[in-house]
C-alpha cells in the first residue's frame, strides 16, 4: 500500500473512532496541514483538535514517538495502529516549548 494511502486510511479509522465515542468530526481539506481533524464534543461543544499519526514500530519492536507539526499545546496526536484497527489519543508530554 503507497504510504499516501495508508495515512488517508488512518484519518478515515479515526474518524470513525471519534464518532464512535460521540464527536462530531470534520476532516481539514488542505493536504499538509497541522491538523488533521477537529472534533466537538456533543454536550459541551469542546473543541480538540487532531494529527493522526500512524504507529510505528522499530525492529526491536518499541513504538516511534510522534510529535505534532506545529507547537500547540492544543493540538493532540491520534495515533492508528493499521494492524489492529485501533486509536489512542498519545497522551502530552510535560514539555515547554522554547
Amino acid at each position: 500500500m503507497l504510504q499516501k494511502n495508508k495515512g488517508c486510511l488512518c484519518e478515515n479509522i479515526a474518524v470513525c473512532w471519534l464518532q464512535e465515542n460521540g464527536y462530531f468530526v470534520f476532516k481539514g481539506c488542505q493536504t499538509h496541514s497541522a491538523i488533521d481533524l477537529v472534533a466537538i464534543h456533543p454536550v459541551t461543544l469542546e473543541c480538540e483538535y487532531f494529527d493522526v499519526k500512524i504507529r510505528n514500530r522499530r525492529k526491536d519492536g518499541t513504538e516511534i514517538n510522534r510529535v505534532t507539526r506545529i507547537r500547540d499545546s492544543r493540538i493532540q496526536i491520534l495515533s492508528v495502529d493499521l494492524d489492529t484497527k485501533k486509536c489512542r489519543i498519545v497522551p502530552r508530554r510535560n514539555i515547554k516549548w522554547s
